[in-house]
């Protein structure tokens, strides 16, 4: 089944034209463009796991951090 929503529904008009019609045009406007022209906020991105303590790395089930063998070229 298709929802029929109606014509009003659809549109963000009555809603603009009520701001405008309480707050004026002009604050409207101004609101508007600094909504569109400021970043997103994004999420913060999750802790690399590497750089984990081997507490909280065994907490969320990931295995145990391999030991350090220096490889040839580091024993210099």
């Amino acid at each position: 089944m298709i929802a029929q929503l109606p014509a009003r529904v659809l549109t963000p008009r009555p809603t603009i034209e009520r701001l405008i019609h309480r707050y004026g045009a002009m604050p409207v406007l101004w609101a508007t463009i600094r909504a569109l022209l400021m970043p997103r906020k994004r999420r913060a991105r999750p802790p690399d796991p590497y750089h984990l303590s081997p507490h909280l790395r065994r907490d969320i089930g990931l295995p145990p951090e391999r030991p350090h063998v220096p490889k040839y070229y580091e024993l210099r």
